[in-house]
């Protein structure tokens, strides 16, 4: 029975380290949710070994125990990440009134500044892409950061709000569902564009499809007040939320940090 969990471990461990590897995914679902879907793959094994004790041939035994447990490892683990992707964490905002919240859950993978009416770049995986629709707008009329979050399919898909303020721009852009490996994905990929103004500033966000959402869903519209840290849509199967914020914040993150939606301090002003 050692042996049989040792090798369903083992499967599990390959499958979770070759998930890290394609998605950056936290290091840490590589030891939570791997040690679970070994246990509850080993527990169907060990049923279905006893169950088959009918059967005068313990390799034969062995061998449909470990099928069983194989399928086990990969059922339970698709289950377990479409139960994290698909939650809605209930998150207390403990940011004070000068404090930017992030408006995702992810790595990040760039912080870099934009000029003067220069138009915002996307990049992702080496792609350089512009987001139009941030042109029509105030935002870009001062210095602004730009700061990239990459989600993986274990970050939380909603996304929130980083201020407190109104929805002054709510624009979708229907995409081709091509590839974020594409040169020209993010401007052909579905996206929504946000602007919220708050008192004295103003933000952007930006949500980013992958190639295989079925869509954004907004939860907000133009006029609409929201309190910080307040969902402001969810990317369903989405990889990158892109965050502007004028150059004047106190950038507090740094590259390759994971962060949270409505949790951590990503800039304070």
């Amino acid at each position: 029975m050692f042996f049989l969990f040792l090798l369903l471990l083992v499967s599990s461990t390959v499958m979770y380290s070759y998930l890290h590897f394609k998605t950056r995914m936290n290091l840490r679902f590589l030891y939570m949710d791997n040690l679970l879907v070994t246990v509850i793959s080993f527990l169907a094994a060990v049923l279905v070994f006893y169950l088959s004790s009918s059967i005068n041939n313990f390799g034969l035994q062995f061998i449909m125990a470990l099928i069983v447990g194989e399928i086990f490892v990969v059922a339970v683990g698709y289950t377990v990440t479409m139960i994290r992707f698909w939650r809605t964490p209930i998150r207390k905002v403990t940011a004070k009134e000068n404090e930017i919240v992030s408006p995702a859950d992810g790595n990040v993978i760039y912080i870099k500044r934009i000029e003067p009416n220069e138009t915002p770049i996307s990049i992702k995986n080496g792609m350089i892409n512009e987001i139009m629709e941030l042109t029509k707008t105030d935002l870009l009329s001062s210095p602004c950061w730009l700061i990239g979050i990459n989600m993986t399919p274990w970050d939380v898909h909603k996304n929130c709000s980083p201020i407190d303020g109104k929805i002054i721009l709510n624009k979708h852009t229907d995409g081709s569902f091509l590839s974020l490996k594409n040169f020209n994905a993010i401007t052909r990929n579905e996206r929504n564009t946000y602007v919220i103004k708050g008192d004295d500033y103003a933000v952007g966000v930006v949500q980013i499809a992958s190639k295989s959402v079925r869509r954004i869903d907004s939860y907000v519209s133009v006029g609409d007040v929201i309190n910080k840290g307040c969902w402001l849509g969810m990317i369903r199967f989405g990889s990158q939320v892109d965050v502007i914020l004028p150059y004047d914040c106190n950038v507090k993150i740094q590259l390759g940090q994971q962060i949270y939606a409505a949790k951590t301090i990503i800039a304070t002003r």
